[in-house]
């Protein structure tokens, strides 16, 4: 009852403006470029993917400019360019004349892997955690910046991107036109166990057998068959597999999961909403059972800095809703809420 009163409130203060009409390219007049640059750490090269129009020329634009980052377990290319039926979350941008990017923080994807990776997981301390990754996102935005001639660009986090985007936006506002949270942590009701720190080595292994099964868990049972249409698992366990290199399951950095139990599992948040100060989006799924709509609305009511905010909950949607048969809905809002002249 709680949550349902939030967020009617929510809904009362807000809403969403329509999409502005546009004319949509077919994939075939979109540019794909695999691109890659130092780190500001010796030793580390970070993978960034950009689609955009074959005609995208200057000048470019801050608001049409996109920069997606990606959670704890899955690299960027690999969840926002899968090529699903209609496209991908990129496809979607590109054709609607954005210039859209997707970083592989180090550890993930393509990106170089800290040498601890070579080693069994339990001799070395957790790596790649979010004050490191921090440092990935904001040379992944000079590079961008630098390459395109602009100021200011769009930020899309999704789970653990959404907290590198809110914390990178309150630390380089100025280089942030506006801020998507898609699926944000925040404090947990959970506390961790006593001993988890200790018991975490520097990664993990996810298999990518789990992958699906896991997304299907998060929906009501009878609903469980229609969420994830077949050949959509296929196309993502394919171009994850495809972005690891272990055989059948993805080698994950276990920073980003030493910082849920040092701060969110414990009462402390590791970021402050409160000094966002651009317009900013929060979005979920209704299934969310990883980062709740409760997280959301806790994030969206500690947004009192933003000039614009919105809060929007999908309907038959997981924490995985990008890549369900819902996803075109979230595309299509995110993309209008860019779009929106406020």
């Amino acid at each position: 009852m709680r949550f349902l009163m939030c967020l009617l409130a929510a809904a009362a203060l807000i809403q969403a403006a329509p999409a502005p009409a546009q004319t949509l390219l077919p994939l075939s007049q979109l540019v794909t470029e695999e691109l890659s640059f130092d780190a500001r750490d010796d030793g580390y090269r970070l993978a960034l993917r950009n689609k955009h129009p074959k005609d995208y020329y200057a000048p470019h634009q801050a608001d049409r400019t996109v920069l997606f980052l990606h959670g704890a377990t899955f690299p960027g290319s690999a969840t926002f360019d899968v090529p699903l039926e209609n496209g991908s979350w990129m496809d979607f941008m590109a054709q609607r004349g954005y210039d859209v990017y997707a970083l592989d923080i180090r550890g993930f994807g393509k990106s170089t892997r800290p040498p601890a990776f070579a080693q069994p997981a339990e001799a070395n301390p957790p790596q790649v955690d979010t004050q490191t990754a921090l440092r990935d996102v904001d040379k992944a935005v000079e590079y961008i910046l630098s390459r395109r001639g602009l100021d200011r660009l769009v930020l899309v986090g999704w789970s653990w991107g959404a907290t590198l985007a809110g914390s990178y936006t309150v630390r380089a506002v100025s280089k942030v036109d506006r801020l998507i949270l898609y699926s944000p942590q925040w404090l947990s009701d959970s506390p961790p166990p006593p001993d988890a720190l200790e018991k975490l080595g520097a990664w993990r292994e996810v298999g990518l057998a789990s992958v699906k099964e896991r997304w299907r868990l998060a929906a009501p049972e009878h609903e469980r068959r229609d969420l994830i249409p077949e050949a959509v698992g296929k196309a993502w366990l394919d171009a994850l597999e495809a972005a690891d290199p272990l055989p059948g399951a993805l080698q994950v950095p276990t920073g980003p999961q030493a910082d849920f139990y040092r701060f969110w599992a414990s009462g402390k948040p590791q970021w402050q909403p409160e000094r966002v100060s651009v317009p900013t989006l929060v979005i979920q799924g209704e299934w969310d059972v990883e980062t709740p709509p409760d997280m959301g609305l806790s994030v969206f009511a500690r947004l009192t800095g933003a000039p614009q905010r919105r809060y929007m909950l999908i309907g038959e949607g997981s924490h995985t809703l990008l890549m369900e048969k819902n996803r075109r809905q979230l595309f299509s809002a995110v993309q209008s809420f860019i779009a929106e002249r406020f």
